[in-house]
């Protein structure tokens, strides 16, 4: 088994949070001693690493993230966090889509009264 350890900065009064990646065969664990890197949760300290960023490392092995990458490269980790990565993407591609679905409606809908308000003054005179 191989595993590293990794201090990354915070953002409260701990002065960091470790995490630790465990590498046994082809599977891959992480976890944090932050509030949210525990199991069933997704703290973004491990994320990051486990996608191959140093952001907020703060020990003397930042250079060791780009073996964690190879490990987690061909793992279920690693199709996991490219499937999370795509489904992010598309999330904000229809939020954009969304806003510009609802900027057509609030116009049609201000057309739309604009025209009552027409057909009621025509009808009146």
């Amino acid at each position: 088994m191989k595993e590293l350890h990794f201090r990354v900065q915070t953002s409260s009064d701990t002065p960091h949070y470790t995490v630790s990646i465990h590498k046994d065969d082809k599977n891959i664990s992480a976890h944090c001693t932050c509030e949210h890197g525990g199991r069933e949760t997704l703290c973004k300290h491990r994320l990051a690493i486990l996608s191959g960023k140093a952001k907020w490392i703060i020990s003397d092995n930042a250079a060791d993230v780009k073996r964690v990458l190879s490990w987690v490269a061909w793992s279920d980790v690693g199709q996991a966090i490219t499937k999370a990565v795509y489904a992010q993407k598309r999330l904000k591609d229809a939020q954009k889509e969304l806003e510009r679905a609802t900027a057509l409606l609030q116009d049609a809908e201000a057309e739309m009264s604009a025209a009552q308000q027409a057909l009621i003054q025509a009808m009146n005179d």
